[in-house]
């Protein structure tokens, strides 16, 4: 009885510390085993949200290569808010080459809420033949700035206007016009 005692007792002493060593040391094992894997599988995710991140951003410097151009000529559009003397040499080298006499009357800032853009108004004075002032007109519009012709008042020259020294150079066939347009602006 005794050997089958010390059986049972080792039997008993080994299921007892085969239970320890797994509740200690085998299951904790795991455990940890577990956490790292669901940390491995976050960093992989995370990795491959960033390489998708990274093939983003290379794909827009690229878009952004080929389509500078066009946003500089966008930028061109508009006209420098602060000194807009270049928009002016446009509108008086316009009337030179479409030969029409030209009086810039009045400049004011604009802003609507329903622009997109601020804006400075010009109240422009024209005179010249007709076909030269719609010459004038096409050049505007199809210019290198962003214009919006807000107003055109055509009339003919009367002849107690064709008599004045401002409109001497003129016959009487030819017009004036007083044209207000928008210009967007910086």
């Amino acid at each position: 009885m005794r050997l089958k005692k010390k059986i049972i007792i080792s039997i008993i002493f080994f299921l007892g510390l085969s239970i320890l060593l797994i509740v200690f040391v085998l299951y904790p094992l795991f455990l940890e085993i577990k956490k790292i894997s669901q940390d491995f599988l976050s960093q992989k995710q995370k990795l491959t949200v960033l390489e998708k991140k990274i093939e983003n951003l290379e794909k827009f410097k690229l878009t952004f290569l080929e389509i500078s151009p066009g946003l500089e000529k966008i930028e061109s559009l508009f006209v420098d808010s602060e000194v807009p003397v270049d928009f002016i040499h446009f509108l008086e080298k316009t009337s030179r080459d479409s030969k029409i006499l030209l009086k810039i009357s009045s400049i004011s800032p604009l802003k609507t809420e329903k622009d997109p853009w601020p804006s400075i108004s010009f109240q422009l004075s024209l005179a010249g033949s007709f076909p030269d002032l719609t010459r004038f007109l096409e050049k505007l519009e199809s210019g290198l700035y962003l214009i919006e012709i807000q107003n055109l008042n055509i009339a003919h020259l009367t002849e107690t206007e064709l008599k004045s020294k401002e409109y001497e150079k003129f016959s009487p066939g030819d017009v004036k016009g007083l044209l207000s347009l928008r210009v967007f602006i910086k």
